[in-house]
């Protein structure tokens, strides 16, 4: 099975390809929020340089969020029109799931953590590829209280996203009489390379799921998972409220 997968739901894209269950071959691009005009082209030069074309493509795999609201939409409306004109399926995947993939941490709970701003971050929590509770935005201060409190000071919590950052800064802020103070012991930030998601990863998980015999989805089945209201959103809102 050839799995071509993207992420456009940060500030970079990647695109890749998987086959068999191994990467055959990944791009990065830092396009600062320029998806829009970087995605199908960098698709295309990964093809290229792969001599494929897109109907040797077998499954179509995509981060749904959370993330950018513009990058999510670009990326589901690429990879939705991709599927739809080759008649393939398609496969969803967490932005926090795959940045937990990234982190070698066998038995070890991992935190993905991206900028929600304001103060909060999307967070989750995985340990050993399965997901420990509900992905969704968190106060920065209650979300750290909350993981010092539930979990022993023996076990180490490690962090991956680009909200580690505030993670950090958040810690080394913390009093000395703070709660988190000693949680700051057993906090491990993963480096920061791999704090950009990775389609490779997105592309593996995609495999995962197929050896599980998961059912995939048509190209209108795609939804995206954005975690939060947009700006716009909750300015309607609160018109409507006044």
């Amino acid at each position: 099975m050839i799995i071509l997968a993207s992420d456009t739901s940060g500030k970079s894209i990647s695109v890749a390809l998987a086959e068999s269950g191994r990467i055959r071959d990944e791009i990065l691009e830092k396009t600062e929020m320029q998806h829009a005009s970087s995605l199908l082209p960098a698709i295309n030069n990964l093809l290229d340089s792969n001599s494929l074309g897109l109907q040797d493509i077998d499954l179509f795999a995509t981060t749904t969020g959370p993330g950018s609201f513009t990058g999510i939409r670009i990326g589901l409306s690429a990879v939705m029109g991709l599927a739809y004109g080759t008649g393939k399926k398609v496969y969803g995947v967490s932005s926090l799931a795959a940045l937990a993939a990234a982190v070698s941490a066998e038995n070890k709970v991992i935190a993905p953590v991206l900028d929600a701003r304001g103060g909060r971050v999307y967070s989750g929590l995985y340990r050993n590829g399965v997901s420990l509770t509900a992905e969704k935005p968190r106060d920065i201060a209650e979300f750290l209280e909350d993981l010092a409190k539930e979990y022993p000071p023996t076990d180490e919590i490690n962090f991956v996203g680009d909200g580690c950052i505030l993670i950090r800064n958040y810690l080394s802020a913390a009093g000395p009489d703070n709660i988190l103070t000693s949680f700051r012991e057993k906090a491990v930030f993963a480096p920061s390379e791999k704090n950009d998601i990775s389609a490779g990863r997105v592309a593996l998980l995609a495999h995962a799921a197929y050896e599980r015999g998961e059912e995939f989805l048509a190209a209108h089945e795609l939804k995206a998972t954005y975690g939060i209201e947009s700006a716009a959103q909750r300015n309607l809102k609160n018109k409507g409220e006044q």
